[in-house]
Order: C-alpha cells, then sequence, then structure tokens
C-alpha cells in the first residue's frame, strides 16, 4: 500500500495530526494536500513539517485550481491564477513536497480555443520558470471532456505546452478518461507520466468512490499496478466524515492483497 497516496480532501475535517495519522497507520504512502484546503482549514506549515518529521510519509501538492483559470481572455484573472500556481508551488517547496499537480487551464467561451491554447503557452512558460527556480517540479493534470475543457488527451497537453512538453510530467486521472482503455492507452504512449489519480465515475459525475462507479477497479487496478506509479486515490465525503475514505482503503487493501497473493 505505499504506492498509494491519499488526497487530502477525503480528510476534509480532520486535523493535520489526525491526518498524519490515519494515513500512516494504516499502511499508506503519503498525501496530496490541497494547497486550498490547507488555506481553508487555516493549517499551520510548521506543524506540518514537523508531522512530515514523525511520520515518514510522502507528500505532494496539489496547486490552488478553484476559481483560477489560466488560459483566461481577461489577463487580470490570468495573471492572478498564475501568481497563485506558484504560491502553491513556494508552498510545496516549505513544506518538502516532491512535486506539484497543477490543473490546466480551460476556455473562456468554446469558442476560443486557439487562442486560449496560447495564453496558456504563455502561462506555462511563467510556471516552468518558477519550477526551475524553486526546483519543484510540476505535473499537469489531463481534464475531464466537459464543455469548456479542451487540454483532456495526450495530443492537446502537447498542443498547449509546444516546446515545453519535455519539462513537464503529467497526471494522470483516470475519472476523467472515457474508458479504462483510454487510460491505458495513455500510458503505454506516455513516459512521462509521475502519477495515476483513481477514483470512480458515474456519467458525468466525477470522482465516485472506487468502488461505485462505471469503471470495474477490480480488474482495472492489476493494469494499472503494473506501471508501477504513485496512485493517489481522490474523492471527497459530502457528509464531511470519513466513511467514503474508509471504505476506499478498505478496496484497494482487498483487491491489491488478492493481486499480491495471485503474484506469489
Amino acid at each position: 500500500m505505499k504506492q498509494i497516496l491519499i488526497s487530502s480532501t477525503l480528510l476534509w475535517n480532520l486535523s493535520l495530526r489526525d491526518m498524519f495519522r490515519q494515513v500512516y497507520e494504516l499502511g499508506l504512502g503519503g498525501l496530496e494536500m490541497w494547497a486550498q484546503h490547507f488555506y481553508c482549514q487555516q493549517y499551520d506549515e510548521g506543524e506540518y513539517r514537523r508531522l512530515s518529521q514523525k511520520y515518514p510519509l510522502q507528500t505532494v501538492v496539489h496547486s490552488c485550481s478553484w476559481d483560477l483559470n489560466l488560459s483566461s481572455m481577461n489577463r487580470a484573472i490570468r495573471q492572478a491564477s498564475v501568481e497563485e500556481v506558484i504560491a502553491s508551488m513556494e508552498f510545496a517547496k516549505r513544506v518538502g513536497a516532491r512535486e506539484v499537480t497543477v490543473h490546466p487551464g480551460h476556455m473562456t467561451m468554446p469558442c476560443w480555443r486557439r487562442e486560449s491554447a496560447l495564453l496558456m503557452h504563455e502561462s506555462l512558460q511563467k510556471i516552468a520558470d518558477a519550477s526551475y527556480r524553486l526546483n519543484m517540479p510540476v505535473s499537469l493534470e489531463i481534464m475531464e471532456k466537459t464543455k469548456k475543457e479542451f487540454v483532456t488527451d495526450i495530443e492537446s497537453m502537447k498542443e498547449v505546452t509546444g516546446d515545453l512538453f519535455s519539462f513537464f510530467t503529467y497526471t494522470l486521472d483516470i475519472a476523467h478518461c472515457e474508458s479504462p482503455d483510454e487510460g491505458l492507452d495513455i500510458l503505454r504512449r506516455v513516459d512521462a507520466v509521475s502519477k495515476l489519480h483513481i477514483s470512480n465515475r458515474i456519467g458525468g459525475l466525477y470522482h465516485t468512490p472506487l468502488y461505485d462507479g462505471d469503471f470495474d477497479f477490480t480488474e482495472l487496478l492489476p493494469a494499472l499496478r503494473s506501471y508501477h506509479l504513485p496512485m493517489v486515490l481522490e474523492g471527497y465525503d459530502p457528509q464531511g466524515g470519513l466513511d467514503v475514505f474508509y471504505r476506499n482503503v478498505e478496496f484497494l487493501q482487498e483487491h491489491l492483497m488478492q493481486l499480491q497473493c495471485r503474484i506469489s
């Protein structure tokens, strides 16, 4: 289970101490700490660093993304979005994260795809400069296929990154794929995937629990695990509790153990 990290959004109402303790005692590998979650809950960076020393867990930071748009036609919004991403990278550096997950921008208007791609590249150049300066790797996430999202596959990612494609790594979110085969095809073709986000989906409802959705994770997990990539368990419990977290972890424990037994 050390290859499994937990998205902090599944642990929304916990203190940092309880968050670290839960993840460590369940034998999991680490946390993807959402910067927006950290700020909303007014957690303390010093406490995070102390807990990181006490509990040997990996940290990945998910950049602020809510209300932001790196491709916005509005210059002030686009600039503020870049600044928020860079602030998330600086936060990641301070808490000892190994990389930062960044969402691409989306179209202000669905008819402005070409313009959005050019503006996105401009924003990515600034983020790449900050990544180099901070020595903080950035992993760009492939997004879901909704009306205004346009960086939804590896081809569109290559379009917006252009000459920066080899500078970044990439996060493959399985719930953003239209089918398991789509995700596996990306893994076969792209060496620069740094991690997976794993959750299920029901039609256009994204990030449902692994055990509840259109994809059969009992079949998908072995294929994903064969790539030996970190897998971040994503989701959110609308009740603010831990039931979804515990049931997801139990599902993983059961099926990864079965897989290990078959391998042995």
